[in-house]
C-alpha cells in the first residue's frame, strides 16, 4: 500500500515573546495561518520494519534526526506495531525557513501512518506524541488560523483569515532558531511572563481583516533576527516599498512574507525583487506566490484525502 499526501506550511501572522519559562523555553503567543505551499509526501511500506527517508532537498537530513522519521518512530514505539515505511520528502518549503515545514513533514507523518500501518491514536495521545516532536506539530492537526500559546503548542481555533496575494521571500540566510531567541532583549526574557491583554492575539487578527490603523502583524523575533542578518529588515523595506499592505517575518526566520491586495501588485513585487538595486544583478532570493488555507480547506486536503 502507498499514501501521498501535501505537507502545508504555516506563517506567524503575530509572535509575542512574553518571557522566559522555567523549562527553558520561551512563553510565546502567536497567530498561526496555513498556506498553499506545501511538500509531498509519500509513504510505502516496506518489508523488515526499517525506517527510510528519502529527500529531493540535500540540505534535509535524511537519518533518524529527520523529524518524519522520528515521528514514524514515535507511533512504532507507542503501539508497538513492527512495520517498516519508506517515506519519500518532495521538498517545497525552504528548510529553516520559519514556515514549520519540518513540523508539517511530522504531522502528516502521523497522520498517514495510522492508515498506512492500521493503527489508530486517540486524539490525546497524537497531540501529545506532536508536541514532543515540535512546538507547531499540534497546529498542522487542525490548520486553518489558530492561537498558539505556551511554548506554542497548545492551540485554539479561530475565524480563518483569508488572503489569496501572499508572497513569501527567502534569500537563503542560515537562521538557528535558538539563535534568535538567546539574541533577544532582555525585556522580552524577564523569567516572569510579561502581562498583555488577553485578547491583543484577537485585536491584531480583527486589523488584518480590516486593514485599520493601529495595532497589525507584529513578530518580537525580528529585532533578533534583523540584527544578526540586516538583508532581513532590506527585503522587508522593499516588499513595503513595493506596495504591500502587510508585511513580516514568519517565526524565528528566515523567510519574510507580504500581503498584497491584488494579483497585480503581487506580480509587480515579484518581478522587482528578482533584481538587485545596487547593481542590477539577479538576487537569487527564493520567491513563492501562495494562498492562505481554511481549516476546512486544509482538514480536507490531509484529515479527510
Amino acid at each position: 500500500m502507498t499514501l501521498t499526501l501535501p505537507s502545508f506550511a504555516k506563517l506567524n501572522l503575530v509572535l509575542e515573546v512574553l518571557g522566559k519559562r522555567p523549562d527553558g523555553y520561551h512563553e510565546i503567543r502567536t497567530l498561526l495561518q496555513t498556506i498553499s505551499l506545501a511538500d509531498e509526501l509519500s509513504f510505502a511500506e516496506i518489508e523488515g520494519g526499517d525506517i527510510e527517508i528519502i529527500c529531493s532537498d540535500s540540505a534535509l537530513p535524511c537519518d533518524e534526526t529527520n523529524l518524519a522519521h522520528r515521528a514514524a518512530k514515535a507511533v512504532r514505539d507507542f503501539t508497538g506495531i513492527d512495520k517498516g515505511v519508506r517515506i519519500e520528502i518532495k521538498k517545497r518549503i525552504p528548510v529553516a525557513g520559519g514556515l514549520g515545514g519540518g513540523s508539517s513533514n511530522a504531522a502528516v507523518t502521523l497522520i498517514a501512518l495510522q492508515r498506512l500501518w492500521g493503527v489508530r491514536l486517540a486524539t490525546g495521545d497524537l497531540l501529545n506524541i506532536g508536541s514532543k516532536l515540535g512546538a507547531d506539530v499540534p497546529f498542522f492537526f487542525m490548520g486553518g488560523t489558530c492561537v498558539g500559546i505556551g511554548k506554542g503548542d497548545e492551540v485554539y481555533p479561530l475565524e480563518d483569515f483569508e488572503s489569496d496575494f501572499l508572497l513569501l521571500v527567502n534569500a537563503g540566510i542560515p537562521l538557528p532558531t535558538a539563535q534568535v531567541y538567546a539574541n533577544l532583549p532582555a525585556r522580552l526574557t524577564n523569567p516572569i511572563a510579561t502581562a498583555k491583554m488577553p485578547l491583543s492575539l484577537e485585536a491584531a487578527y480583527a486589523n488584518t481583516r480590516s486593514g485599520a490603523p493601529g495595532l497589525r502583524l507584529h513578530n518580537d523575533l525580528e529585532i533578533s533576527a534583523f540584527a544578526l542578518h540586516p538583508l532581513l529588515a532590506e527585503i522587508k523595506k522593499r516588499l513595503t516599498d513595493s506596495g504591500a499592505r502587510d508585511v513580516l517575518m514568519s517565526g524565528s526566520g528566515s523567510t519574510v512574507f507580504a500581503i498584497f491586495d491584488s494579483e497585480t501588485a503581487r506580480s509587480s513585487a515579484l518581478n522587482d525583487l528578482k533584481t538587485d538595486l545596487k547593481d542590477q544583478n539577479a538576487t537569487g532570493w527564493w520567491c513563492a506566490p501562495a494562498r492562505t488555507l481554511s481549516r476546512r480547506q486544509y482538514q480536507e486536503l490531509i484529515i479527510d484525502n
